[in-house]
């Protein structure tokens, strides 16, 4: 069964295929991935090559590779010239050692800066590089003690940046929660040791915290559905308020449920926090910018009989003229593995 549907504006396009008999009982898998696009050249970056600091490879590689700069072209002879220049540069250090390279598994736009950006990633797979001990320093015992535990998890497992990146994120989510929306994360490399037939590198992590925040002022605009409400009962936090890690985090969630039911798929939410750094306060603005609204413009179904095609349209429930919404879509799922008449079938939806 196919299904393809036109949308006002721009099209959605849903694919059921199916019609696999024999299988016993209805089975369905949801795929909905962007299309992934990798430019010609992407950054590059270093997993665990202990023995330098990122800055001091990119120096040291672009002596060794002409033209080299902050980028490579994703091509396998760009990539094994860097593999070869790391080899080489391990071996003048005592170390033989086999490179492998990874590209990132989706390249997109990443709003988040704390989220690394995509890139070709080179590591060591062998000798292997463990993770030794992780020390904390903060401004209390206290809150030593809070952030140890969450920096153990790595200890005596292989090492990689992801481990630091991890860290950092796991110690800014309880500042964060805190109120401590200033706080400092450093995180320095131990010199590397030999044990055995593999290396070991420790993590030594010191923790500023700051000032604790507090809310000076908290307001939400619900758009045009929602026009001059009082949305204050959905804040879960007042004026006074230690500071949060995810200002409005339920109201966003329930706006944006709200506003893509009702056929505004483009909805964009804007939550972000406003820091007052000299008297450590923050003030919170909730906004929606809803975009068009959507309706199906056309339905097709395919390859199923008459009493399929029709019982397909009626468990949708959705039909041209309707204001469009995905959640017809994905309970189609759960109606037709209920219903006799599509027993035996193999479905899978394909979306984007």
């Amino acid at each position: 069964m196919s299904v393809r549907t036109n949308v006002v504006y721009r099209c959605f396009l849903i694919f059921l295929i199916g019609a696999f008999f024999g299988l016993g009982a209805v089975g369905w898998t949801q795929t909905a991935k962007p299309v992934q696009l990798y430019p010609d050249r992407l950054p590059y970056s270093f997993g665990n090559f202990v023995w330098w600091s990122d800055d001091q490879l990119r120096v040291l590689l672009k002596k060794r590779i002409p033209g080299l700069g902050d980028e490579i072209p994703t091509t396998g002879a760009s990539i094994g010239r860097m593999r070869d220049a790391l080899k080489a540069l391990l071996k003048e250090n005592g170390i033989a050692a086999e490179i492998y390279s990874e590209e990132p598994s989706y390249f997109g736009p990443f709003q988040d800066s704390d989220v690394p950006a995509p890139s070709i990633e080179f590591s060591i797979l062998d000798p292997k590089i463990l993770l030794s001990k992780v020390t904390v320093k903060a401004d209390s015992d206290r809150l030593v003690s809070v952030l140890q535990s969450e920096v153990l998890w790595g200890e005596g497992k292989p090492y990689s940046a992801f481990h630091d990146w991890m860290i950092r994120s796991r110690i800014k989510a309880i500042l964060e929660g805190s109120g401590n929306l200033d706080g400092q994360i450093q995180i320095a490399r131990l010199p590397p040791f030999r044990e055995g037939d593999h290396f070991q590198v420790g993590l030594a992590v010191n923790v500023i915290a700051g000032p604790k925040y507090h809310i000076s002022s908290i307001a939400a605009d619900g758009g045009p559905l929602l026009a001059d409400k009082d949305l204050s009962r959905f804040f879960g936090m007042s004026v006074g308020d230690v500071a949060g890690r995810f200002p409005l985090e339920k109201l966003e969630g329930m706006l944006r449920s709200f506003y893509l039911h009702n056929g505004y798929a483009d909805v964009e939410i804007e939550n972000r926090p406003v820091l007052d750094h000299e008297d450590a306060l923050v003030s919170y603005h909730l906004s929606v910018i809803p975009g068009p609204v959507y309706h199906l413009r056309n339905l097709q179904v395919e390859k199923l009989n008459g009493e399929q095609e029709n019982k397909a349209r009626e468990l949708l429930g959705m039909k041209p003229g309707d204001i469009y919404s995905d959640e017809p879509l994905t309970d189609l799922y759960r109606k037709i593995a209920n219903d006799p008449l599509f027993k035996g079938y193999h479905f899978t939806l394909v979306s984007g």
